[in-house]
């Protein structure tokens, strides 16, 4: 539960940094849909069809190619095969949109289920977000899908034969039947999109003018009571994105969002790897990190935390 907890304390750091840097407050922030309005209950789903599917967790997709590089589309084309739209058993009685199974590592609550064999073991999860979350791991983190990593993100064919090719499912047509999906629905429009394109921010209405106080004597200290010009409020520009220092992602490598200000090129951590982790997926060495962020080379690092490769 752990490594859930931290993933989304980094999406939501990751999420709230870039929206303030827009110059949006805290309290106008509606955070990503997948980080808090999907994490639905176990039994509490309904029958959805496949566009609606889509639609409600196409979010989820995006943040996994902007934190794991992951294309959006493999990853909604997988949610909708493996899980029916989100209406097969293991979706509804376990919020497994994966058919991930439950493997030597995995030591929470899981769900017994007929597949290649009677009765196999699957990973039961407490929300939809938690399933998308460890479908990012479990591909991320497993040696057998790194070669999927070297492929541009916007690959999704080359995805889809890799997962088939490193064994992810057992049907011979499996690529074939995400290719199909991704493309009758156009998936791979999401590859695209932005974390910033599910965040709505709060509009303020313009502040009403400030009314005189009564009995106030004037700033020129004249005697007597005199009436205050009323203050007039001109409200603030529009809020644009500045391109010289830019709060979106300009590419993904190595499954980080490659973001940059006037200072530079960043990325933001996770929460749970190190400098070396880092170093390793974006072809840097882990000493050349430690000197550009005035860092230890062996300091854990927090989830949200900038660092900087350039």
């Amino acid at each position: 539960m752990q490594r859930f907890i931290t993933h989304i304390v980094g999406a939501v750091a990751l999420m709230a940094n870039s929206l303030q840097k827009l110059g949006l407050r805290k309290a106008q922030l509606i955070v990503v849909a997948m980080v808090v309005a999907v994490a639905t209950p176990v039994g509490a789903q309904q029958a959805l069809t496949r566009a609606q599917y889509i639609e409600k967790y196409a979010p989820m997709a995006v943040e996994s190619q902007l934190l794991y590089g992951i294309p959006a589309s493999i990853t909604l084309a997988q949610g909708c095969l493996e899980s029916g739209n989100g209406n097969s058993r293991l979706a509804r009685e376990a919020n497994n949109h994966f058919g991930i199974k439950c493997g030597g590592s995995w030591d929470g609550p899981s769900l017994a289920h007929d597949d290649d064999a009677p009765q196999e073991c699957f990973r039961k999860y407490e929300s939809v977000a938690e399933s998308y979350v460890d479908h990012a791991l479990f591909l991320s983190e497993r040696e057998r899908y790194r070669s999927l990593f070297d492929l541009d993100p916007k690959d999704y064919k080359g995805w889809a034969r890799g997962l088939k090719a490193a064994g992810y499912a057992t049907n011979p047509a499996y690529a074939d039947l995400l290719i199909r999906i991704i493309e009758e629905n156009n998936l791979q429009r999401f590859d695209n999109a932005m974390l910033a394109d599910y965040v709505t921010p709060v509009v303020e209405q313009p502040a009403t003018e400030k009314q005189p106080a009564a009995d106030t004597p004037t700033e020129e200290g004249a005697e007597g009571v005199a009436e205050q010009e009323q203050e007039e409020v001109v409200p603030e520009e529009p809020v644009r994105v500045d391109v010289d220092n830019m709060v979106l992602p300009l590419e993904s490598l190595g499954g980080y969002g490659i973001y940059a200000d006037r200072d530079g090129r960043y990325v933001v951590a996770v929460g749970t790897e190190s400098l070396q982790h880092i170093g390793r997926k974006l072809g840097l060495s882990a000493r050349a990190l430690a000197k550009i962020n005035a860092l230890d080379r062996n300091a854990p690092l927090a989830a949200g935390q900038v660092v900087r490769i350039e």
